[in-house]
């Protein structure tokens, strides 16, 4: 493994540490919106939605495009990660929704009704989907440094 592959996997297994411990605020905006969709839950969401914008999505986008071609020589291919990636496009697509459904929120002076399920799949299966991936991420690849 090149040192620099290695510390970049060491870089990104703390970063996931960090990630994991704020994972939980897509859990609690979507348990915040089960007690009903008012501004306390659109806030909760807008917490959550800054937290994948401003700290999750840039990890994903740089393990995409430095991490994951760095590994491709030590794993011998790079449709080692091809899998990994579609999980990161299905990571931004459900973060976009969210996106979407604040400014919608935003515009019509709330949260609706009717965006109340939708937001609520969105959220959870962010949140398992982002837990899976972490797990997933440190048992094939973080492994593969010399510690």
């Amino acid at each position: 493994m090149p040192i620099d592959t290695e510390k970049m996997l060491r870089k990104f297994a703390a970063e996931h540490d960090t990630l994991r411990d704020t994972l939980g605020l897509l859990r609690d905006a979507a348990d915040r919106l089960v007690a009903g969709p008012d501004a306390g839950a659109l806030q909760a969401l807008s917490r959550a939605y800054a937290f994948l914008t401003e700290q999750l999505l840039p990890h994903e986008h740089a393990e995409e495009t430095l991490l994951y071609p760095a590994l491709a020589r030590p794993l011998g291919t790079g449709e080692a990660t091809a899998t990994m990636s579609r999980t990161h496009s299905e990571i931004q697509r459900l973060s976009d929704r969210i996106g979407t459904h604040i400014a919608l929120a935003q515009a019509t002076d709330g949260i609706q009704p009717e965006q109340v399920d939708d937001l609520l799949a969105c959220l959870y299966g962010l949140y398992t989907l982002l837990r899976l991936h972490f797990l997933q991420e440190e048992e094939n690849y973080f492994t593969l440094t010399d510690d």
